[in-house]
């Protein structure tokens, strides 16, 4: 199994990891804590063509897979990259699959961050008076994509709709929406055609987000382990004692398993859809346990450092708790896992679906 990357996705790794180098260090990240968002480096992704990579080309698109966008996502994750990538692709993939004259679709074009979506949770409220979804980058939106029963729809004018911000752990820049449909929205789908896109769109998000938390978890251990080789006690580097360099070791193997996964995902989108939400969820467990599993580790390798607000650390430690929460959670995934392992009457198809053999 050949996994190096061709030239053009090396080029495209090179590119963005350069980029965020120079325009997107920790302090610049600090600075945005407030707003969870930097227009300055999101017009600097806009640039790079990032707001229109998983478009068509007949939206003037760049057209590229959702491998490419994974690895876009994972150098994202390594800088704690402040913009609304993972959003503004997912929601222009889906819009230009339902509605391709969609005016939204040209805003997204001209580098506005002009929608996002309503990601589905257990027990979310939406389609009732005064009903309230958490929005990623709803600080920014204008409009909203939601699932209410078996419609999907736009929510639009998002001035009236949000609340304001809501200050989390990984300071994003989160909004809670009202989602009831009313004369500011527009549906784009009904019956299975809506649910089906909505569960698409679900599961191109939590993958994205899977190689954002690989990308968080692969800083996090390198933070952890220059220190362990920094930090002297009893005259030696404590990465010398194996209660330091074992968990540190663990970890490693933990994200190559996270990586792993989602390219087997980004895979299955082409060459194996019937798995590909499946493994979208799988990905997105195993890369967010791995994530907070991993900066936890790391945070702790500092000592009583690790929480103050001086080191680097604390803030891969929030932001991988923030993005597992935003899509719900590893441990709430896991049902969706086995939903799409099995079919609804308990008879299981997991076998055929994960590959094995009769």
């Amino acid at each position: 199994m050949d996994l190096s990357l061709d030239e053009s996705q090396q080029i495209l790794v090179d590119t963005f990891s350069e980029m965020l180098e120079k325009e997107c260090p920790t302090t610049h990240v600090r600075d945005c804590e407030e707003t969870g968002f930097s227009s300055v480096l999101w017009n600097q992704y806009c640039e790079l063509g990032a707001n229109i990579m998983g478009l068509p080309e007949a939206n003037e698109g760049l057209e590229m897979s959702l491998l490419d966008l994974g690895l876009v996502a994972n150098e994202s994750g390594k800088a704690l990259a402040p913009v609304p990538f993972i959003e503004v692709a997912v929601a222009g993939r889906l819009l230009a699959k339902l509605s391709p004259d969609d005016t939204l679709l040209g805003a997204l074009t001209e580098g506005k961050p002009a929608v996002s979506l309503a990601i589905p949770r257990p027990n979310a409220i939406f389609g009732t008076s005064g009903g309230r979804a958490l929005i990623p980058f709803g600080t920014l939106a204008d409009a909203a994509i939601a699932l209410d029963g078996d419609t999907l729809f736009v929510a639009e004018n998002g001035d009236a709709r949000r609340s304001g911000h809501v200050r989390d752990l990984g300071s994003s820049a989160l909004a809670h929406w009202r989602l009831d449909r009313d004369a500011d929205s527009r549906v784009l789908a009904s019956g299975p055609d809506a649910t089906d896109a909505m569960r698409r769109a679900d599961a191109e998000w939590k993958l994205l987000a899977g190689f954002w938390l690989t990308g968080i978890a692969r800083r996090a251990l390198a933070i952890g382990s220059d220190y362990a080789r920094e930090r002297i006690q009893f005259g030696v580097p404590i990465g010398g004692f194996q209660a330091i360099a074992h968990p540190l070791a663990e970890n490693a193997i933990r994200i190559d398993g996270a990586e792993l996964l989602c390219w087997e995902a980004a895979w299955a989108d082409t060459e194996d859809p019937e798995r590909f939400e499946m493994l979208a969820s799988m990905a997105f467990v195993w890369a967010s346990q791995t994530a907070i599993r991993t900066s936890d580790i790391s945070l702790h390798t500092h000592g009583g450092y690790g929480f103050s607000t001086e080191y680097d650390i604390q803030m891969f430690y929030r932001r991988a708790r923030a993005l597992s929460s935003v899509g719900g959670g590893s441990q709430e995934e896991l049902q969706t896992v086995a939903e799409r392992c099995f079919d609804s009457d308990g008879s299981g198809k997991a076998a055929s679906l994960l590959g094995g053999a009769n």
